[in-house]
């Protein structure tokens, strides 16, 4: 089961890429899928499971902004620093920060 989970969990993120280069993009979704050699069916389908807009807006999923360069000041509208802090289960716990 373990293995299905980690191919699910691939193909998730294989598809957040593709779409998050999609809107990145300028071309018509045939033309796009065309490119990237996925059908416009899948594509439609992961784009509604992941998300109307596309990558990143699925349930779950944490803009964490964009990342400057060291040393350089945010702009007056920006946090200035992100905690995130998930506890999985079984003692296990993520804690990332951004400053």
């Amino acid at each position: 089961m373990q293995e299905v989970y980690g191919a699910k969990a691939r193909k998730d993120v294989e598809w957040r890429h593709r779409l998050a280069r999609f809107v990145e993009g300028s071309l018509p979704v045939k033309e796009f899928c065309q490119a990237e050699s996925v059908s416009e069916a899948s594509f439609y389908r992961w784009r509604k499971q992941l998300g109307e807009s596309g990558a990143g807006t699925a349930d779950g999923f944490i803009d964490a902004g964009i990342l400057r360069a060291s040393g350089a000041q945010p702009a007056a509208t920006e946090a200035a620093s992100l905690e995130v802090r998930l506890e999985l289960g079984h003692g296990l716990v993520l804690h990332i920060v951004r400053r």
